[in-house]
């Protein structure tokens, strides 16, 4: 996995709370209560983790991957208590953090230099992963 780059603590951390609270989000919008941020955070948040965990050859251990990492996030629970996971914690936690920075790129929060190193990074997983 290409190392991601370190994103500012704040949106980091804005990012987190928009995942976390995407659940709610997904309920108003299955209700017809969203507002356009809904739908813009809830597409931001899909399109990110459809995009994540690249090297991962199997679509179904993929798939589960993209599944833990983000029930981690919402539930806020540690990769000690996630259950099945087919990789170690450091890969664990690389997956995590380049979903939330994909979320943040997604939602335009990332300053330019980040948003190309996290392009660049993703591109190189995903050649990795034909290969």
């Amino acid at each position: 996995m290409v190392n991601v780059s370190k994103m500012d603590e704040d949106i980091k951390d804005v990012a987190k709370r928009l995942i976390q609270g995407n659940e709610k989000r997904k309920k108003r919008i299955r209700l017809h209560r969203e507002s356009a941020f809904d739908g813009l955070a809830a597409k931001a948040i899909a399109d990110a983790l459809a995009s994540s965990c690249g090297n991962i050859a199997s679509h179904t251990a993929r798939k589960q991957m993209q599944d833990r990492i983000y029930k981690s996030i919402v539930h806020s629970i540690p990769y000690e208590y996630i259950g099945d996971v087919c990789c170690g914690r450091r890969q664990f936690y690389d997956y995590r953090n380049e979903f939330i920075m994909a979320v943040a790129d997604n939602l335009g929060m990332l300053p330019p230099m980040q948003q190309d190193n996290r392009r660049a990074n993703t591109a190189a997983v995903e050649k990795a992963g034909q290969n």
